[in-house]
């Protein structure tokens, strides 16, 4: 049965091949795998260090809105107190109209008082404005800063799935060629059955 040996000893040359390829074709998976979950760490790595930029700028555009809008309350006060001022010396100069010059003064003061309303207007409108934005931009200062916690996290599993991937290639290394090592065996066992029948033969 020469032809019987040449197959079988062909399958199992076969099975060793392909074990061989499977072993380096596990290697470079798993290499593969890790120059991947490595890109992907330091991806989230730059995210997280944006996040952390951005919570920080967001932080401080809400300290910088909190003080302008006290600001804008400070200025609107006392442009109520100088439009008050104007109108008592207005009409102190209404008591003094004898003197030619008071009148244009006095109706300077009035033109002066009315651009103050209108600026005090404005400002309460940007002060409104401003404390309606407060809340949505406290929201997204918290969200901003609970990114780079979220993104440390996933960092973390990150690192742990590259170390599970060194251990699964061994495991699947270990799976290909205990399976090769099982073929072999088992072309060995029907190997010696064939030769154990071939001698009964008369």
């Amino acid at each position: 049965m020469p032809r019987s040996k040449l197959l079988s000893g062909l399958a199992g040359l076969l099975i060793v091949v392909s074990v061989a390829a499977g072993w380096i074709a596990i290697g470079h998976l798993a290499a593969a795998t890790k120059r991947g979950i490595a890109r992907t760490e330091l991806a989230l790595v730059s995210a997280r260090g944006l996040a952390a930029d951005t919570a920080e700028s967001a932080t401080e555009l809400q300290r910088v809105l909190g003080l302008v809008g006290d600001g804008l309350g400070s200025t609107s006060d006392a442009l109520v107190a100088t439009r008050q001022v104007s109108s008592n010396v207005r009409r102190f100069l209404d008591i003094a109209s004898f003197v030619n010059s008071v009148d244009d003064l006095s109706a300077s003061l009035e033109q002066a008082e009315t651009t103050i309303a209108n600026v005090e207007v404005d400002l309460d409108e940007a002060s409104g404005a401003i404390e309606e934005a407060g809340p949505g931009l406290a929201e997204t200062v918290d969200s901003l800063q609970a990114i780079p916690a979220q993104l440390d996290l996933s960092i973390a599993e990150i690192k742990a799935s590259a170390s599970e991937v060194g251990d699964q290639v061994w495991l699947w290394r270990l799976a290909m060629v205990a399976g090769g090592a099982a073929l072999l065996l088992l072309l060995a066992l029907i190997a010696n059955l064939r030769r154990a029948v071939e001698a009964t033969q008369p």
